[in-house]
């Protein structure tokens, strides 16, 4: 197999790859009622009370859909949302909920995780964790 047969294999086992951790994460988000956008703005915005522009601004998501998140995520009671003293300004804060709709989401994420690595032995997991860590790295150097 030449480089551009293996370049075009690996290309095709990642493309897999990508869509089965996505049909993954989509029903195991869905059974929890919650979107992709729901997890990485609580990931985002962490133990910090943001203003929409600044979450705008750390997302890279246009302010419309951040504004249409955030107060989806207030009305499902994730996120405490203040106004400041300039009423220009809204500052919103995770709530205790919001922290454990999070660490529910990854407990059951490693749970499933750990259904499909049943077979595997330890040293092929550990092989795993060590070429997907140096396919990122060179990934990484190349996009710089």
């Amino acid at each position: 197999m030449d480089s551009t047969e293996k370049s075009l294999h690996l290309l095709e086992k990642v493309s897999e790859f990508n869509q089965l951790y996505k049909h993954l994460t989509d029903h195991l988000l869905y059974d929890m009622g919650l979107s992709h956008s729901t997890i990485n703005l609580i990931d985002l915005i962490g133990e910090d009370e943001l203003t929409l522009k600044e979450i705008t601004t750390k997302s890279r998501l246009d302010k419309s859909t951040v504004s249409r998140q955030m107060n989806a995520m207030v009305k499902k009671d994730l996120v405490t949302k203040t106004i400041g003293k300039d009423k220009r300004y809204v500052y919103f804060k995770l709530n205790e909920q919001a922290g454990k709709v999070f660490n529910d989401y990854h407990l059951q994420l490693e749970e499933k995780f750990k259904k499909i690595l049943s077979g595997w032995t330890e040293e092929e997991a550990h092989m795993l964790t060590v070429l997907l860590g140096r396919f990122n790295r060179s990934m990484t150097n190349r996009l710089s």
